[in-house]
């Protein structure tokens, strides 16, 4: 009988001195069993984790060259003026160090779960692609012996029957058909005018769908390390306000912050959160970031610091970031 071995990821810390290395494997080596992933430290640069000196010229260049190069790296900077980005500055405190840890581990596990479903959308997924599809008058919409359609620009939901919580529910329980119909598609629709004559406001049903149908993966125009907020607070319609959703509304509505920080807060596994998030950007209510906060944090150096007794690592660095002497 096979057990599964936790994976274990690999940390390091550029721009500090010798002291806070060593100050980063002892600590890593307290909070054994105490993180959601076991952590050890390298020397290696190609770390799941960099833990950097905002003000090290280095530790710059090699943050704005990862970002550049999308490497799907965590970095953690000493020091940040956006009160909603992780900082993690020498000496090392051990709360501090496992939070900042968890949250490494959700958005790296945000990633890889992104990647798997990639190959098999989620509902959600599908009606967002449709909804925004360029040129789209509307979407249709089919399950089972139900069909109806949603107007476009006015999000307003047409159904071949009063849509209430057991027909919600049939819905999204079975597989469902989602067709953005443009103004080529004039005959289609005119089809399911005649059929879908109930009238309704759209927000509880891409609520639903957003909550129950999302594989547990954020939509792909979200990013887990993008802040967010809401403009206001949903309609939860037929599912109801559940206490997390309270939650993370009431944390969202207050403040931007980064899918993975909101989970890490709220105690939510990032799957939920997830969910949640998804279903926010499906009503519309959902605002998010234009930059990522970590690389923007960077500030530009105009010189490099001189080489010091640890003349090796910044050697190495500057092998991997390919800048001359």
């Amino acid at each position: 009988m096979s057990t599964h071995t936790p994976r274990t990821r690999r940390i390091t810390c550029i721009g500090f001195d010798w002291r806070a290395e060593v100050s980063l494997k002892e600590t890593l080596t307290l909070l054994r069993g105490k993180t959601r992933e076991p952590w050890q430290y390298t020397d290696e640069l190609t770390a799941d984790v960099v833990v950097y000196e905002t003000h090290n010229a280095l530790a710059q260049a090699m943050v704005r060259r990862c970002a550049a190069e999308d490497a799907g790296r965590v970095f953690f900077p000493s020091s940040s003026e956006d009160d909603s980005v992780l900082t993690l500055r020498y000496p090392f405190g051990a709360s501090r160090l496992v939070s900042c840890l968890d949250s490494a581990s959700l958005q790296l596990q945000g990633r890889l779960a992104a990647t798997e479903h990639a190959e098999a959308p989620s509902l959600c997924q599908r009606l967002d692609d449709a909804l925004r599809t360029p040129g789209t008058l509307a979407v249709a919409i089919r399950a089972g012996g139900q069909q109806g359609w949603l107007s476009l620009p006015e999000r307003e939901l047409h159904w071949s029957q009063p849509l209430g919580v057991e027909e919600i529910a049939e819905l999204l329980s079975g597989e469902v058909e989602v067709e953005a119909l443009g103004p080529t598609e004039g005959a289609a629709l005119r089809r399911l005018e005649s059929a879908a004559r109930h009238a309704a406001p759209a927000e509880g049903l891409l609520w639903a769908i957003g909550i129950a149908r999302s594989k547990g993966s954020l939509l792909s125009r979200l990013d887990i390390a993008r802040p967010c907020r809401l403009r206001r607070w949903p309609d939860f319609g037929a599912i109801g306000r559940r206490s997390l959703d309270i939650r993370c509304a009431s944390l969202l509505t207050q403040r931007e912050l980064a899918p993975s920080h909101l989970a890490m807060m709220a105690g939510i596994p990032l799957g939920v959160m997830g969910n949640f998030l998804n279903a926010c950007a499906l009503v519309g209510v959902l605002e998010t970031s234009k930059t990522l906060p970590a690389a923007a944090a960077v500030p530009q150096a105009a010189t490099l610091p001189q080489e010091s007794g640890l003349g090796s690592m910044l050697r190495r660095i500057r092998t991997a970031l390919a800048i001359g002497h």
